[in-house]
């Protein structure tokens, strides 16, 4: 019985620790000299002498989708001259975020409302963290308020070890994430649309969205319309969507027409995060409820659906000629 339990403990070990890493690496300057006493209250100093920081923040939701919700500067201290060394934030599993690290060398930090740094020729090193809760759950009081999440900040000088160290880690965190996954259910409209489509009687193309409690992909919009430019219309700019088309095109040296129907993942990059995660995440449901794919396209702008783009690939695939 215990011994069964070991392989328990050693996942819950690797999403604890390892699960949710970010780091930059960078080289230190040939001068690290800085008045700390001029530093804004809001950088905290951050020692090789003593390289660690463990703290507990309040996460929040992005207010817009070009923006992080806190964002955090540290001054990098104790640096040996040249000498290669990386920022590292580790967090665990169970809390999400969307989360950004970086480094920047700087001739002054100015302690207004939005930190200030001029980048330049000077010779102090600082680290920034910019981060917000990234997750979707019909828990409200989850979407209201997020779980506090605790962050251990490491500063360390970089060896054949670490890097070495990070292949292992990412082993653990690629066996935690294929247990993620959202439950979604496929609303049994999709299906039958799908197969009107095939038989090629009244359907041309077919939009598929998430239902409004995300609990469940239906059908949004279908039309008999053979017109390419109506079908794109009906891709939200500011929203995701799945959608299949019944693609048809000319073939090279007047061979005549081909048809294949193609499955459009649609994730503009104006789209919510939280819609662009629900919608990558549920995308295996509604794709394996559909037999008689012929290419998949990924679309995070216009121009990846554009009529050429689509016919570049579709044309290449097998069955093409």
């Amino acid at each position: 019985m215990y011994i069964s339990l070991i392989p328990v403990a050693l996942l819950l070990f690797i999403s604890h620790v390892y699960a949710n890493i970010e780091q930059v690496r960078f080289f230190a300057p040939f001068s690290t000299s800085t008045d700390q006493a001029s530093l804004p209250s809001s950088v905290t100093p951050l020692a090789l002498s003593k390289p660690s920081i463990i703290k507990t923040v309040q996460p929040k939701f992005a207010p817009n989708e070009s923006k992080y919700a806190t964002e955090e500067w540290y001054l990098l201290t104790d640096l040996k001259k040249g000498s290669f060394y990386e920022f590292r934030v580790c967090w665990p599993a169970n809390n999400p975020l969307d989360l950004k690290v970086g480094v920047i060398k700087a001739s002054k930090l100015d302690p207004t409302d939005e930190l200030y740094v001029a980048e330049s020729d000077g010779q102090v090193m600082y680290a920034y963290i910019k981060y917000s809760a990234y997750y979707f759950t019909h828990i409200k009081e989850l979407m209201d308020s997020p779980r506090p999440v605790t962050f251990e900040l490491i500063l360390s000088k970089c060896t054949f070890l670490v890097v070495l160290g990070d292949s292992v880690m990412m082993q653990g965190l690629l066996v935690i994430l294929g247990f993620v996954g959202w439950n979604v259910a496929v609303n049994n409209e999709c299906q039958t649309a799908f197969h009107e489509l095939k038989l090629g009687k009244t359907t041309k193309f077919i939009i598929f969205a998430l239902n409004n409690t995300k609990t469940e992909i239906v059908v949004a919009d279908k039309s008999s319309d053979s017109s390419y430019d109506e079908f794109i219309a009906k891709l939200p700019e500011n929203d995701c969507r799945y959608a299949v088309y019944d693609f048809e095109y000319e073939l090279p040296g007047n061979e005549g027409k081909r048809s294949k129907i193609c499955f459009f993942t649609w994730s503009p990059d104006s789209a919510p995060v939280r819609s662009k995660m629900m919608y990558a995440s549920s995308k295996d449901a509604i794709r394996r409820s559909l037999n008689g794919i012929a290419a998949e396209i990924q679309g995070t702008d216009f121009s990846e659906v554009a009529y050429e783009s689509v016919l570049d690939k579709v044309s290449r695939g097998p069955g093409s000629h």
